[in-house]
């Protein structure tokens, strides 16, 4: 079977919650010729203290109800179920994310993977004290790994009674994160490791483990639900290839039967490091630039090939500073489907 259409996402950061914006958006979005729109819950408003936010649940029905488009929904990009200390918090937004989702109709809930934070307490001054002592170790962030899992397979039942599939996103590596990592295996004292038991050689994505495409395979097969599967984000999987070191062709092939969803922008493969600002990155090719297909380094015509079977979304996601060469994206997007065998 063909893929169910083409869609671009309405930007979080750009809408803050103006349900005005959105609606200029959305004009823009089915003039072009869009069949669907990925519409960020955090960018509407729709959940309010862990709960849906009836109120403004109403007006974004009103203004969706408006176009001729289909939907799927992105969660809060900060939702994470491995987040132990607010473990309950998350998944009642989690929850209500799911709500949204099934009340605009939108068969699709994108979740960002979890993962183990530590810019606050470990990437500042404190990466240079004793505080390295108490850096989170590999069992932990298994431990937070297994609750992720229990709670996307409960999750999963009250999504299917909504009538929505639950899609977990590969991650950009963290490469700050990744420097600590490895400062932290390296560092001896007095000629005896510290922390042998951290961080065994060579290991790589620690806290930020989809950033490893077959590692997030493992995570969703572990979750045994036949409604959890996975958003390929391809330029997340791109860069990340290339800073780990793995086959991004032979891991979106081996992800094929567990992918649901398929974002799709373009970079060139370098990671951003802690300058995250797009006026600065774009100049140096750096970073998770969501720009257009064509723009950057992916091979997207290899990428198709080996999704030849997929039946879901290809879901352009780009920045708005983009949106002058929606159309022509959109256009080319196509063009490479339909050479592919997708369309």
């Amino acid at each position: 079977m063909p893929i169910k259409g083409f869609g671009i996402n309405a930007h979080s950061g750009r809408l803050d919650g103006n349900l005005d914006l959105l609606e200029q958006d959305l004009i823009q979005f089915q003039r072009v010729g869009f069949d669907y729109v990925e519409i960020p819950a955090h960018g509407v408003d729709a959940i309010l203290n862990g709960r849906l936010n009836l109120r403004q649940m109403k007006r974004v029905k009103d203004v969706l109800a408006r176009f001729d488009l289909k939907y799927t929904v992105h969660c809060s990009d900060w939702l994470n179920l491995m987040d132990a200390e607010r473990f309950p918090l998350h998944k009642s937004i989690f929850e209500a994310s799911i709500e949204f989702a099934s009340e605009i109709e939108a068969e699709i809930l994108v979740y960002h993977s979890g993962r183990v934070e530590l810019e606050s307490e470990y990437l500042g001054t404190l990466a240079l004290t004793r505080e390295l002592l108490s850096l989170p170790d590999q069992a932990f962030v298994e431990e937070c790994k297994r609750m992720e899992r229990e709670a996307l397979a409960e999750l999963a039942e009250f999504a299917r009674e909504k009538g929505v599939t639950i899609c977990v996103e590969n991650a950009d590596p963290r490469v700050d994160e990744e420097a600590l990592w490895e400062l932290v295996r390296r560092l001896r004292v007095k000629g005896v490791d510290l922390f042998y038991r951290i961080a065994p050689a060579g290991d790589i994505a620690i806290y930020n483990y989809s950033g490893v495409v077959d590692r997030l395979v493992e995570q969703v097969k572990g979750v045994g639900k036949d409604n959890v599967g996975l958003t390929l984000d391809c330029g997340h999987a791109y860069i990340a290839s290339r800073y780990y070191g793995f086959d991004y062709l032979k891991s979106i092939k081996s992800a094929t039967p567990f992918i649901k969803h398929v974002h799709v922008h373009d970079d060139f493969g370098q990671p951003a490091g802690l300058d995250r600002r797009q006026i600065v990155l774009i100049a140096e090719g750096k970073g998770d630039l969501h720009m257009p297909v064509g723009w950057g380094e992916i091979p997207y015509r290899e990428v198709f090939s080996q999704l030849k079977g997929y039946e879901g979304v290809l879901m352009l996601e780009l920045r708005p500073r983009y949106s002058p060469y929606y159309a022509e994206a959109l256009q080319e997007t196509r063009r490479l489907a339909e050479e592919c065998g997708l369309v």
